[in-house]
């Protein structure tokens, strides 16, 4: 009598050399171009986090700044001008022109998107025109608005007077009254094509068949808006919201080459604090500390923007 076998299962053999080669050249395509990516980013971080706790400054020789530890952040903290640039940051520079963006990226949008455009074969000429501010270098932009709002020559202050509305020349960039419209100004008209390009991208992405069942419906122009537009809109809003306020947070040059900081220290901001800080008072400690502290509040903005918006998708 002949004992059964048991069945046992063929051996599976093993990945061939060159399908694991297969699989591995896109990450080995892709390591020359992280590690440089890496390196440009861990070398100068690790390099501004050690010299936030020390004394030292741009013409230091190696090896003769000094350990002070938590000096340069209490210094920092405890400075009154940090808290007023602080205030000036968030809520002049970049909570106003982030909402000024925003509302009209989206009205911009929504307009370049209109079938009337289409129609008249209009739409690709506008788009151009809403670009143009976005082509030019904003250190161009700057020079360009200063010689428009200058207080002696400048085309806006000569076309008031000419017109009768003002009796005396504004000098907007100095005048504490102006000074932040103008800021805001400048940076709504060189930012605001960022804001429409990502919006209009939105829209393309919004199927017809939705607009087309609530016209059918009888839903005014408004209520297609408000119902259909928004809602689909909403993450690329959230998204071209957070980029917007980082960006400007950071933001240094348009204050700095509009006023550098004044009158006085009117519109200093913690950018141009960093600056001064490091490259006018020669402490880079300080300003490095001043580059950490921004960089923990942005972190903390983005963890907390970023949760409420994916509670709210998912409730």
């Amino acid at each position: 009598m002949v004992r059964g076998r048991k069945a046992t299962r063929a051996p599976v053999p093993a990945p061939r050399a060159p399908d694991r080669m297969r699989r591995a050249q896109p990450y080995l395509l892709l390591s020359p171009a992280i590690l440089v990516l890496g390196a440009l980013f861990l070398f100068p971080a690790i390099y501004n986090i050690l010299t936030s706790f020390q004394e030292t400054s741009p013409y230091s020789v190696a090896g003769d700044a000094e350990w002070v530890g938590l000096e340069k952040y209490v210094e920092v903290l405890t400075d009154q001008l940090t808290w007023d640039a602080g205030a000036n940051t968030l809520f002049f520079l970049t909570a106003s022109t982030v909402v000024v963006r925003i509302v009209l990226g989206v009205a911009i949008a929504v307009l370049l998107n209109a079938d009337v455009l289409r129609r008249w074969k209009l739409r690709g000429i506008a788009r151009t025109l809403v670009l143009v501010p976005w082509m030019i270098p904003p250190t161009v932009a700057v020079a360009a608005w200063r010689w428009l709002l200058d207080p002696q020559s400048g085309f806006i202050n000569q076309s008031l007077l000419g017109m009768g509305l003002i009796d005396a020349p504004i000098a907007f960039l100095a005048d504490t009254a102006t000074v932040w419209y103008a800021i805001t100004t400048i940076i709504v008209w060189r930012e605001l094509p960022f804001v429409v390009i990502v919006v209009t991208a939105g829209l393309q992405s919004i199927p017809r068949e939705q607009y087309e069942a609530a016209a059918v419906d009888g839903a005014n122009g408004w209520r297609r808006f408000v119902h259909i537009t928004l809602p689909n809109l909403r993450p690329v809003i959230f998204v071209a919201t957070m980029l917007t306020t980082i960006a400007t947070f950071n933001n240094f040059v348009y204050v700095w080459l509009t006023t550098g900081g004044g009158p006085g220290t009117f519109t200093q901001v913690l950018a141009t604090q960093l600056y001064s800080s490091a490259f006018v008072d020669n402490d880079l400690g300080r300003g490095a500390a001043t580059g950490m502290l921004m960089m923990f509040v942005m972190i903390a903005f983005a963890a907390v923007y970023m949760s409420i918006a994916f509670r709210k998708r998912d409730v």
